[in-house]
């Protein structure tokens, strides 16, 4: 099966060498079950015990501030801010009853704020096919250190591709995810340098308008609802929008290989070509 997969197979515990020669290596996402059983995280991590454990806990998130009903992504890159609260108070405007749905504690490197949390969930390191051969301080380099997401029902993450092979671990709530490949760039009108930087696209996948991005009519997406408990991989450079269809909780572990920076060489070259124009004063 070639990377431009229409479905998402879900599989149950599968070895760290099956996974990888069937998903890593051939660049083709997979839902993994089972691997989260016996994680403290998916029974206890809720808003609630977030509220009443870590209220003082520091964090930062996504804002978007615009009072434009779409989710525009070219919009949403222009009218985010990074902003700092206490958890609990994060929590409380949540619960609030008001719309806080633009509001979202995102890429949170929770362990670092509370090194405690560790210990409810387990290392998902043997699946990232690390060589074990690697000098230790390259081993580390490889892995980033896992991220946070939190927010409330209806938080949306407009698409884009990353730059790392992502496990994406759903730990409380569900998640509707689309995911496009990456032989469908063009259709996503890549590369936009416009929004900042070239991993983004300009278009609104769940609300397309086809008028200005007629090339979105050639698209083929992939639905993925994504259960608690449940891993999605998420190869490097595929294109990925998600959707909290109640309050969520997730937590991302990306990782490094030789094969991921060799498919990112090319979004890296545009965007170090635009950047370099832009101060020649040869691009706007």
């Amino acid at each position: 099966m070639s990377e431009a997969v229409q479905r998402i197979e879900r599989v149950e515990r599968p070895t760290p060498r099956h996974f990888y020669e069937h998903y890593v290596r051939l660049n083709r996402p997979v839902i993994l079950t089972g691997l989260t059983d016996s994680w403290n995280a998916t029974t206890t991590w809720t808003p609630t015990y977030f509220r009443a454990n870590y209220p003082h806990a520091k964090v930062m998130f996504t804002a978007w501030e615009s009072a434009a009903p779409s989710n525009d992504p070219t919009d949403y890159y222009r009218n985010r801010r990074r902003l700092g609260t206490r958890l609990g108070r994060f929590i409380d405007l949540m619960n609030s009853g008001e719309d806080f749905s633009r509001n979202y504690i995102s890429q949170f490197p929770v362990f670092r704020q509370l090194p405690q949390l560790r210990d409810d969930i387990k290392p998902l390191d043997a699946f990232m096919n690390i060589p074990p051969y690697y000098p230790a301080a390259l081993q580390a380099r490889l892995k980033k250190e896992p991220t946070l997401w939190f927010g409330p029902a209806g938080t949306v993450t407009p698409v884009h591709f990353d730059s790392a092979h992502n496990l994406l671990v759903q730990i409380h709530g569900r998640k509707k995810l689309i995911l496009i490949p990456p032989q469908q760039s063009r259709s996503l009108y890549y590369p936009s340098l416009n929004l900042g930087h070239v991993n983004y696209s300009p278009v609104d996948i769940e609300a397309p308008d086809f008028d200005r991005f007629p090339l979105f009519k050639n698209a083929r997406p992939i639905e993925v609802m994504l259960e608690p408990g449940e891993v999605l991989f998420i190869p490097v450079r595929w294109w990925h929008y998600a959707r909290g269809l109640a309050p969520t909780i997730s937590l991302n572990f990306w990782w490094f290989s030789a094969d991921s920076l060799r498919r990112m060489w090319h979004p890296y070259f545009i965007y170090k070509g635009s950047r370099f124009m832009k101060r020649l004063g040869l691009n706007r």
